[in-house]
Order: structure tokens, then sequence, then C-alpha cells
């Protein structure tokens, strides 16, 4: 291929490139006139039940709700084992996964498509091998998964047991995993301008947390950068108050991060 033909393709690429984005953003416009109005009922329901709702402002409130109509629009919330999803439901799982999401370019969970629910902690097979290359036959019980960011799998009865304080919050564990999967670079951290602050504090807190046991930190998080994301996040959403004075910066990049205060 010559200058001019390499030209030719380029600008035929930028072309296709422009017509791809502007049908994409008019499926987007469209996508957000056919959004279905947030509901009273919903808000009545997620004021009774998410105390961390009061810490928002007006704006922050209106994002929020904002990003979960879309939730339930695009994301298909089942039932396994019996378990019936109910309106209820639905509108918690939406309700606690989109206080993860209040940065005004936050993506409503890019690429998941399905929440699993089941009534309480689940059996599973997995086949990946352990550390010495071995592949283990016996189930284990888990109270959530997130799966390569499409899909993300709930006990219930975790669940609940968080929306009544329980310091293991299932849900926000499973979705900062989602958070950490949309930047496929990275291991332990979510899409981000800069990641020099990031990485410092998060390495720093690791590191700790390898020598001395923390009180509020799960050790769960020294299965890896992925894990201790996880488990910090649970952290600061259950127990802001122990996390800003024990852990004070890791406090504050998450804060910066998720745009609220979990610390009275």
């Amino acid at each position: 291929m010559n200058w001019t033909d390499s030209f030719v393709a380029f600008g035929m690429g930028i072309f296709a490139a422009v017509l791809l984005t502007m049908a994409w953003r008019r499926r987007q416009a469209k996508r957000r006139r056919e959004l279905a109005p947030f509901r009273a009922d919903w808000r009545a329901l997620l004021n009774r039940r998410l105390h961390t709702l009061r810490r928002l402002t007006p704006e922050q409130r209106r994002l929020h709700e904002k990003r979960v109509v879309e939730f339930l629009t695009d994301i298909r919330i089942k039932g396994c084992n019996g378990f019936v999803v109910t309106e209820e439901v639905r509108v918690l799982i939406a309700g606690y996964a989109c206080l993860l999401l209040l940065r005004p370019d936050a993506y409503v969970f890019r690429g998941l498509r399905t929440v699993l629910v089941y009534p309480r902690a689940f059996w599973v097979r997995h086949q990946e091998p352990d550390e010495l290359g071995l592949v283990s036959d016996e189930p284990e019980l888990r109270l959530g998964e997130s799966w390569n960011g499409e899909r993300v799998v709930l006990s219930w009865e975790d669940v609940e047991a968080a929306l009544d304080g329980d310091a293991v919050n299932v849900l926000v564990h499973e979705f900062a995993h989602q958070l950490d999967a949309e930047n496929p670079e990275t291991e332990g951290a979510p899409l981000l301008p800069d990641y020099a602050r990031w990485s410092k504090v998060m390495s720093r807190e690791y590191k700790a947390l390898e020598k001395r046991s923390s009180q509020v930190l799960d050790d769960y998080g020294l299965e890896g950068p992925t894990e201790f994301f996880a488990v910090a996040t649970e952290a600061y959403f259950q127990r802001g108050t122990e996390l800003r004075l024990l852990h004070p910066d890791l406090y504050g990049l998450l804060r910066d991060y998720y745009r609220i205060e979990t610390s009275d």
C-alpha cells in the first residue's frame, strides 16, 4: 500500500468512526428518552433501607436516582434456587450498587448484564487451578461472585445483613470487582485519569496489612490487589468512621473516588 492508499484508508476509518459515534449518540439519546421516571415508592423504600442516602446532596440524590433507573433498565436481576426477585429486591440491589457511581462521568457498570440472586450462601465448583496447579473437586461456599465484568452473583440473606449494618457487605464487594474489571490493564484499581496517588496509598496499606492485621480491613484482602480494593470498599461503606480513624489516607482516597462521606 502506497502513501495515497494509506491516507484514503485512514480517512475512511475516521469517517466510519464518526458514523459509529453518531449512531451511538442517537441510541443513547433515544434510550434516555425511554427511561422510566424514578418512582415515589422506590424513593420511599431506599430512604427507609439505605441510611447512607442521607449523606447525599440534592444534586447527588438526583444523579443517584438517574443511575438506579439506568441500572434497572439495562441489567437483568434473576432469582436462583427458588428465590423470587420482587420489586423491592430489584430496587434495593440497584440502589445500593449505584452508591458506588456518584462520579459524574461514571458508567453504570459497563459490561454487566445479569445479577443472579440466591436466597443464601451457595455452593460452587470452579475449575481454576490453585497456586500448585491443582484443581479441587470440592465445592466452595460463597456469599457472592463477580464474573469477568458480565455477571454478579449474590446471597440475598447476606445483602439483607449488610443493609442491617453487618460489617460484611457482599454487594459492594462484588460491585467493586465490577469497577475493577472496567480497566483490564490494572488489578485492584478502577478507571482513573491518574494512578499515582492510588498506587501509593493502596500499596502502602496492603503492605501494612501483610505485616499486621487491621481492626477494620479483613485479611481476605491479602488474596491480592483486586480483593484488597473490594475489602477496602466494604470497610468504607460499612465502617467508615473506623476506617477514617485507623486508615485516614485510605479513607480519603476512597472518599475522593466514591464522592461520598461515610464517616460520622
